[in-house]
């Protein structure tokens, strides 16, 4: 059972990470670019580098996780320990996507100033 909740946990984090990293970089782009109008490349660089960084970050830790999983002897188990991790990983994508927000806001005020 042990085995089946690593692939399945895997398989979900995976999915969830990617689907939310393309839905941010997406609709992102309009918020980073309505910061930076007189530089696309300039907002095209930022918007790129928080997706490679957003997959790293919250892919390795689905992985890194793994090492905690503790022995499964049944299906309820499954579940319970698949959103148990599945939580933790959207409630650090929620923070990594306020976190991301602000630090585009405060270069956007930065560079304003100058």
């Amino acid at each position: 059972m042990t085995q089946l909740t690593y692939i399945l946990y895997v398989l979900l984090s995976s999915t969830i990470v990617i689907l939310v990293g393309n839905w941010c970089y997406k609709n992102g782009k309009v918020y980073i670019l309505s910061y930076f109008p007189d530089d696309l490349n300039f907002g095209n660089g930022i918007n790129k580098l928080l997706r490679i960084a957003y997959y790293l970050l919250n892919l390795g830790l689905a992985i890194w996780s793994l090492h905690s999983i503790r022995e499964i002897n049944n299906s309820v188990e499954v579940i319970i320990e698949i959103s148990r991790r599945l939580s933790f990983i959207l409630l650090i994508i929620a923070a990594l996507h306020f976190i991301n927000i602000y630090t585009v806001y405060l270069i956007h005020k930065h560079f304003k100033k100058d």
